[in-house]
């Protein structure tokens, strides 16, 4: 752009010497200008491009993630000092370790093992492969710029500028995991994983909770596994540094069941055994299921008045919310279990049982049936309106 310039006012202007050399001296002026702008706004970038992995996630999830890595300004300005060359040098050595057969390139399956390695490619971790081909594949197409089929070093060099490469060690991503995983049982569930993006200053609503957990939970479990976790590292959902705090809080000894509802809250549940053991766990408390759809507007119109029941009703009612399009488990339980045919629908369960049912956005309705089932109800109602009915009809 700079050039550019420069060449197009002194070729295409038809002025007297002096006043082409003044306006040239001006010219170089404002050119370098334009360069310690570019300098100072790109940060020292390579590219201005933005990585295609994070962005696409970023606008998907609505999540933060941190900024991609600065390139040293030598790699911009042309100038290399002892401390670039060393950079550009660990680079190369990086690149000839994932560069297994010595070809000069990283294949595909060469370029899948970078990807699962830690330390910034420094431990490779060969004992098995969790990192799905859908991802490797939009890594591939990203960062193959010339679409031969294989990573350069130039393209390698991007790829580690732009910061998709895991940085910490195998100990601190099982130390994180742990730290998230409350209960204990070995996985992580949607509860756990709202709760983490909470305390980190970033927290996300009932539909972006679903969004993670269908890009994420890869084998529809109901449940993040530590592979999957892993990936939200690689693709700068999570960071060990923001987690550090987290990490070294100390809660206990967790239950080792695979959900624990948050008591005068919601909790989302995405498979049958969490809502099983939901159930089977509180035979002594009314059980209602908020069913619902992401794309549906009265059911979100429904979540805060839901959410002021499930904190006035404590101590007698547990409230779960089943978002119907989230993965082939919630499907079943929403067509087949219960065979919901429309939302927002509630459907309140005895021992286990249904009992009362009722749709639409009535949340004063709501709360008067949901009194009537109670034998000692607390004081007071939050949408009183409604008159309590004297009877309940069965689902």
């Amino acid at each position: 752009v700079v050039s550019s310039f420069e060449g197009a006012f002194c070729v295409r202007t038809r002025l007297p010497a002096a006043t082409l050399r003044q306006r040239s001296t001006s010219s170089i002026m404002i050119a370098s200008s334009l360069r310690n702008v570019f300098s100072v706004t790109t940060a020292g970038r390579v590219s201005m491009r933005p990585n295609a992995v994070t962005s696409l996630a970023a606008r998907r999830h609505g999540v933060t993630r941190r900024f991609p890595r600065l390139v040293p300004r030598a790699e911009v300005e042309g100038v290399m000092d002892e401390d670039s060359k060393a950079k550009m040098e660990a680079l190369m050595t990086r690149f000839k370790m994932a560069d297994v057969d010595g070809n000069g390139f990283i294949d595909r399956e060469e370029l899948r093992n970078l990807l699962e390695s830690m330390e910034s490619g420094e431990v490779y971790l060969l004992s098995q492969h969790w990192l799905p081909e859908e991802e490797l594949d939009l890594v591939m197409a990203t960062y193959d710029t010339n679409k031969d089929g294989v990573i350069s070093f130039e393209e390698f060099k991007q790829i580690a500028y732009d910061g998709i490469l895991l940085e910490g060690t195998l100990a601190e991503y099982e130390g994180a995991f742990k730290a998230v995983d409350k209960s204990g049982n070995g996985t992580i569930g949607a509860t756990e994983l709202g709760q983490l993006f909470a305390r980190l200053g970033n927290p996300v609503s009932p539909e972006k909770l679903v969004d993670l957990m269908q890009e994420y939970d890869k084998d529809d479990s109901g449940q993040i596994e530590f592979n999957e976790f892993l990936l939200m590292f690689r693709n700068s959902l999570l960071d060990l540094k923001a987690m550090s705090a987290y990490m070294t809080n100390d809660d206990g000894p967790g239950t080792g069941s695979v959900i624990e509802p948050v008591e005068g809250d919601m909790t989302i549940i995405f498979s049958e055994q969490e809502l099983d053991e939901i159930l089977s766990t509180n035979l002594n408390k009314l059980v209602v299921i908020f069913a619902a759809l992401t794309w549906c507007r009265p059911c979100k119109g429904m979540q805060r008045p839901v959410q002021k029941l499930a904190e006035h009703y404590r101590d007698h009612i547990v409230f779960v919310k089943l978002f119907g399009n989230a993965n082939k488990q919630t499907k079943s339980i929403f067509k087949e279990r219960y065979q919901i045919r429309s939302t927002p629908c509630f459907i309140t369960l005895k021992n286990g049982q249904p009992v009362y049912t009722q749709t639409g956005s009535n949340k004063e309705k709501l709360e008067a049936g949901l009194r009537s089932m109670l034998s000692n109800p607390p004081v007071g109602m939050i949408y009183p309106s409604a008159e309590v009915p004297s009877s309940v009809s069965a689902l």
